[in-house]
């Protein structure tokens, strides 16, 4: 064989050998896809990737085209107001927030203690910035997804409170990761960004009783002490009697502590540009692609 000949003959092979492996190699999104639908990717992972991509257009279009995987039906999520003592939550957030949870409540700030022991209206809606003020959102009656600390100020000044809840459910989440993850995602679908908020502060779940008695007796006003009173929480209008109230209440909520990171894992929507109601509202139509979701799904919307 000639050198000429010879040379071509391997140029030949080398790019058949490239095409097939072109052919076998994953593309990125590929990549990403399996990664999401692996269910062992922990949920701090799982917001990392989308925090990365969100903004990708060919990642959104995966993201939103749950009505083309095969299955329209298995990713519709439910979002039901109800109602629940606060007492029988659970968070899924590690961290709450020693001030978020005590700082209005000693001092009826945006009339939040008032409100925290059902004297404005039941079931308890706390203040917010958000108007209307939202409901706390919640995986399958029992865990907290958003609104840790207007769930914690009602914990810690009124746990036999019922609070209003917005309630999810849907055939395909089986437990409360695969609930925040879906929430994530629908989020950065919706978006087309993931943001986190950091936490700062001394950590409730964290604190004695001491520290909070402490916190209590140094901050709490007479306004409030009379409105403890009014509520039946304690005979008279003291201190030391309020102080040991709120005290007692911190093993309840203690009981309650989640296990993920604030800022690795939590949604937030409004910081992420946009609405929870309008994230609620996507999830009902069956378009995020959270179960198992792949590139071909979206490849078939196109068609």
């Amino acid at each position: 064989m000639k050198f000429s000949s010879f040379k071509k003959s391997k140029l030949l092979f080398e790019n058949w050998r490239k095409f097939i492996n072109e052919q076998e190699e994953p593309s990125k999104m590929q990549k990403v896809a399996d990664k999401l639908a692996d269910p062992s990717t922990p949920l701090n992972q799982y917001v990392a990737i989308l925090k990365k991509y969100a903004s990708d257009p060919e990642f959104r279009a995966v993201a939103l085209a749950g009505l083309q995987d095969g299955n329209p039906e298995d990713e519709v999520v439910k979002v039901t107001r109800t109602s629940i003592p606060a007492r029988k939550l659970t968070a899924t957030q590690a961290e709450i927030g020693f001030g978020n949870s005590l700082a209005d409540q000693v001092t009826n700030k945006y009339n939040a203690t008032k409100t925290a022991l059902g004297l404005v209206s039941e079931p308890i809606i706390m203040p917010s910035a958000d108007d209307p003020p939202p409901a706390i959102l919640v995986y399958n009656g029992k865990y907290v997804l958003d609104g840790h600390h207007r769930w914690s100020q009602v914990m810690m000044t009124n746990p036999d409170g019922t609070v209003a809840i917005d309630n999810v459910t849907g055939p395909a989440l089986d437990n409360e990761e695969e609930a925040l993850k879906a929430m994530q995602l629908a989020i950065g679908a919706a978006a087309g960004q993931v943001a986190t908020k950091p936490f700062k502060g001394e950590n409730l779940m964290n604190a004695t009783p001491q520290q909070v008695a402490k916190y209590v007796l140094d901050n709490i006003t007479d306004e409030v002490l009379k409105m403890l009173v009014d509520a039946g929480k304690i005979p008279k209008a003291d201190k030391k009697m309020a102080a040991k109230y709120y005290a007692q209440n911190l093993p309840v909520i203690k009981k309650s502590k989640g296990r993920f990171s604030r800022e690795k894992s939590m949604p937030q929507a409004g910081k992420s540009g946009v609405p929870q109601d309008k994230v609620n509202a996507l999830l009902g139509t069956g378009r995020v692609n959270f179960e198992e979701p792949s590139p071909q799904d979206a490849k078939k919307a196109k068609k």
